[in-house]
């Protein structure tokens, strides 16, 4: 109905400009009023578009008004105020939704095909393979998922990317954590030193370590070589416990991208080679980082990156004084891999305690594809974790925090994905693990599920007695006039644009949102209006309606991937 409204309004706006060849049509936007006396829709275009005829918005309104061609939806329209133009629909006109939501099912909402103008990669959780998955690493990962099921709705071209850092110093930690463990299932005293990695996954590492291979061999190894070998299997473990993990929460991976491969196959040290060859590389000193006091600071000649020339606040090493690139070479180096596999757009989840690292990635691929404020990036707060409003200690599993795998187990993989799309990825998350088992309205995932199974409920029940929906396309949505009617309407109609907006700023909480102000809405009308009734044609009319409500919950719960029960 919108689209239509907009379209007989561009039409009419294409006319008025005919005279005027140069001149840029403003795009049409509708609007609900405030209050619903002035109309279903308004529109305010006759406003910029005065200032290309050179004439009042009221006279410009009043010319749209003679020329416009509405459908037969529209039962009027007037002008308001400074040149508002406002639309009034026919009584109940906007209720024919309601038939396309049925015949459209889980296609409602979502667009016709897959747009060809551009591939996304979108590259979310990619924790480090030192341990499990904390409840943070949980949010990102839920935050990357729903948004690539979001961005698949409305057309996009989109890859799910999970980059493994499995190279640098933490790798040669973990591999000391495990052979450490290992001596100690020995029978050796050891040492273990406060950076080492605790918890039993270790532990249950180097005990199956020690069923795959002779120890005294292992002793016997050169020890770089031992760490090698360790650092590997660690590695393939912790990645196999990483992906059973975001199996239980319903997320999977289209590539699992390594950082090793990008140093052993040379493309870290080729990009370096290239960037020289592009002038922007040069050798000299950085000043001591801001903000920290460094005493007897010695400035030490390094090749630097002019990522300043590119938007960045200070120039950046890509070796270090041993000659081995650094993290930052290696991650605009796998960077500029997705540019040149041929993706038109990057989007990168990452921890809110990443964000001082943007600005120096975005002016890394502002220099070698020109792009701006490229990749995007979203950074997720902390989760606070509670148990009736008391933080949560750390598990024994993981030694220093509380595992995702322990917070899915105990709260359900619903509870879990629902909660943490219910705030802003910037807005920290207080999740209380007993609140989130509750069944009452305070739990929204609960309050939002349980709208679709009373839907199901009433259905059934109408049947049993008697009462069926047909063929929609022969209901009368004419008598659907309440308020609470109307208002489970106009959202119903709403669920496209709102994915659309949802999609365009990247804020996949606000299908949450959505789904939320849907089911308040529908509790709203059950309260107040009974939907089996002595009207057969009543009756059908909220059946339909009721249907419709619950196709669109159980749409954006998709999205989120979240089940959509019939019976709780």
């Amino acid at each position: 109905m919108k689209q239509a409204l907009e379209l007989a309004l561009q039409g009419a706006l294409q006319e008025l400009l005919k005279d005027h060849p140069d001149a840029v049509a403003p795009e049409v936007q509708l609007t609900r009023p405030k209050i619903k006396e002035h109309g279903d829709y308004a529109a305010n275009v006759a406003m910029p578009l005065a200032r290309v005829l050179k004439k009042s918005p009221q006279q410009v309104a009043a010319a749209l008004l003679e020329v416009v061609k509405w459908p037969d939806s529209v039962v009027g329209a007037d002008i308001a105020g400074p040149g508002f133009i406002n639309i009034r629909l026919r009584q109940a006109s906007e209720a024919e939704v309601l038939k396309t939501i049925i015949s459209a099912a889980e296609n409602y909402g979502r667009a016709a095909g897959v747009d060809d103008t551009g591939r996304i990669n979108l590259e979310f959780v990619s924790a480090n393979p030192t341990g499990p998955m904390h409840v943070g690493h949980g949010r990102g990962a839920v935050v990357g998922d729903s948004l690539a099921n979001l961005l698949k709705a409305v057309g996009k071209n989109v890859q799910r990317e999970y980059y493994i850092n499995d190279a640098g110093a933490q790798v040669g930690v973990l591999a000391n954590s495990v052979w450490l463990r290992m001596q100690e299932l020995q029978g050796e005293e050891i040492d273990f030193p406060d950076g080492a990695y605790p918890g039993e996954y270790i532990v249950q590492i180097a005990a199956d370590l020690l069923q795959q291979h002779d120890y005294q061999a292992l002793s016997a190894m050169d020890a770089a070589d031992r760490a090698a070998l360790i650092g590997r299997a660690a590695i393939d473990a912790n990645m196999a416990m990483i992906r059973d993990d975001l199996q239980a929460i319903g997320i999977s991976f289209d590539l699992y991208f390594s950082e090793q491969s990008l140093h052993a196959s040379g493309r870290v040290n080729e990009l370096i080679d290239k960037l020289r060859s592009d002038g922007v590389v040069y050798t000299g000193t950085l000043p001591p980082p801001k903000g920290k006091e460094i005493e007897d600071y010695t400035p030490v000649e390094q090749q630097l990156f002019r990522t300043t020339d590119f938007g960045d606040d200070v120039d950046r090493p890509l070796a270090k004084q041993d000659g081995t690139a650094t993290y930052f070479a290696a991650d605009i180096a796998y960077h500029y891999d997705k540019h040149l596999r041929g993706f038109d757009r990057m989007i990168d989840v990452w921890g809110a305690d990443h964000g001082g690292y943007v600005s120096r990635v975005q002016a890394a691929m502002k220099a070698l594809t020109g792009r701006d404020a490229q990749p995007d990036v979203l950074l997720v707060q902390m989760v606070n974790l509670t148990r009736d409003g008391k933080p949560v200690k750390m598990s024994k599993r993981a030694g220093t925090f509380v595992t995702l795998r322990e917070v899915v187990d105990e709260v359900g993989r619903d509870a879990v994905r629902f909660n943490f799309m219910t705030r802003r990825v910037e807005s920290q998350l207080d999740f209380d693990l007993e609140g989130a088992k509750q069944k009452n309205d305070e739990n929204p995932v609960y309050y939002v599920q349980y709208a679709h199974a009373r839907i199901a409920a009433i259905l059934r029940k109408a049947e049993e007695e008697g009462h069926t929906l047909g063929d929609p396309d022969d209901v009368d949505v004419s008598v659907l006039t309440s308020h609470e009617e109307q208002r489970l309407v106009a959202h119903l109609l709403s669920y496209p644009e709102a994915l659309q907006k949802a999609a365009e700023r990247l804020e996949a909480y606000r299908v949450a949102t959505f789904a939320m102000r849907l089911a308040a809405d529908f509790h709203s009308f059950y309260h107040k209006n009974r939907v089996v009734t002595d009207d057969v044609v009543l009756t059908r009319a909220r059946m339909l309606l009721i249907r419709a409500v619950g196709q669109v919950i159980s749409n954006a719960l998709t999205i989120l991937g979240v089940s959509a029960p019939e019976r709780m």
